[in-house]
């Protein structure tokens, strides 16, 4: 399998950064990851809001520490003023997308930078900028790299990666299909 694509999982990791973002959207699930980087861009980025979307349902799965994350924040130098907790209509990363349109354009900002896992920034990126297409909203994506324990360029050689990639790209088919969500992002690659 590692022959046949070896850049298989460096291609899904991908950054766009976003001068001054507006809001710094820290994606549900794998809070131990995201958090921390999280955390960091908005102390980098203190007049930013910081959002954290919150899954229709709750599972161990798609958001294992939804209680916490606002207190962890917290604890990581983020005034809890600045967070908004946006709730899921629709599900994944697409329902994600939406909804976090619904909280930018109410409340008027112009630019946004998306927090996720490594592996899922390029799918991310690219669903966020479809979603956000007609708006003006400019959309960045900070991979999680620091805090992951992806190793992109030996995915082949872990089970965590071997599972998550193959996930990642089928789930980049299907998102393309679904809602026409380009498999190219644009993005500079990891």
């Amino acid at each position: 399998m590692a022959a046949a694509a070896p850049r298989a999982g460096a291609a899904l990791v991908v950054s766009q950064s976003v001068a001054s973002p507006d809001a710094i959207v820290s994606l549900a699930s794998h809070e131990w990851e995201r958090l921390p980087e999280t955390a960091a861009q908005a102390r980098q980025n203190p007049h930013a809001v910081v959002v954290l979307t919150l899954p229709q349902t709750v599972t161990q799965f798609n958001c294992h520490d939804c209680a916490h994350r606002t207190e962890t924040l917290s604890r990581q130098g983020v005034d809890k003023s600045r967070i908004r907790i946006v709730p899921l209509t629709g599900p994944g990363t697409y329902g994600e997308a939406v909804a976090t349109r619904t909280l930018v354009t109410g409340e008027h900002l112009r630019s946004l930078l998306v927090v996720t896992s490594p592996y899922h920034a390029r799918r991310s990126l690219a669903t966020f900028r479809k979603v956000f297409e007609t708006t003006g909203v400019s959309v960045g994506v900070a991979p999680a790299t620091r805090t992951s324990e992806a190793r992109p360029e030996r995915w082949w050689a872990a089970a965590y990666d071997r599972a998550y990639v193959r996930y990642e790209w089928a789930a980049m088919l299907y998102y393309r299909v679904k809602y026409g969500v380009p498999l190219s992002d644009g993005a500079r690659h990891e």
